[in-house]
């Protein structure tokens, strides 16, 4: 039973994060062309990755240290590249810098509590559902607030030619930030 459990949550797991992927569509032209095509174009990027590290894998000793020291360089450098890409993606609409600071700020706390949410879930898995479900509420609520700053800033809505494509640049920074944040 607790490997079917184990099998649906890698299942469930794979799709949510395939739809976060696919969003980026909804900043396209034509989001009912555009989610599709990213989707599709990301289990291609997937099967391909998963069937080159199948065939391609080899099993050795790292040095434990070194390898420890290259993720930290990495992870500093991809949470530096996740507070500052919501900048680069919202460059466009040109912001006054009191604004872009704003998006600084807001990208540095939401990856913070995304960082505490993933601390509290690891440090709970397996000991206590009620704080490990705590967690996995924290990263869902977190994933709603920008959706939420984009739908009350008219700014946002006046730059971009449509709320889609609003939402669509909000969520494509919010997943650089997400995936530059868990990796860091």
């Amino acid at each position: 039973m607790k490997k079917f459990f184990k099998t649906l949550v890698n299942v469930i797991s794979w799709v949510l994060l395939l739809a976060a992927f696919s969003s980026m569509g909804f900043s396209s032209d034509d989001p009912a062309v555009g989610v599709p095509v990213f989707g599709v174009f990301f289990i291609l990027v997937f099967l391909l990755v998963y069937l080159y590290t199948r065939n391609h894998q080899k099993h050795h000793e790292p040095n434990l240290k070194s390898v420890a020291l290259v993720h930290r360089i990495f992870g500093i450098i991809l949470i530096i590249l996740g507070i500052l890409s919501p900048l680069a993606i919202f460059n466009q609409a040109n912001f006054p810098t009191s604004t872009n600071i704003l998006i600084l700020v807001i990208a540095a706390v939401l990856m913070a509590l995304g960082a505490l949410a993933v601390i509290i879930i690891n440090n709970s898995l397996g000991k206590n559902s009620f704080a490990t479900f705590l967690g996995y509420l924290l990263l869902i609520v977190l994933s709603a607030i920008p959706a939420f700053i984009v739908s009350q800033n008219d700014k946002i809505i006046e730059v971009f030619p449509d709320l889609y494509s609003a939402l669509g640049m909000t969520y494509w920074a919010t997943l650089a930030i997400a995936v530059f944040g868990w990796w860091g």
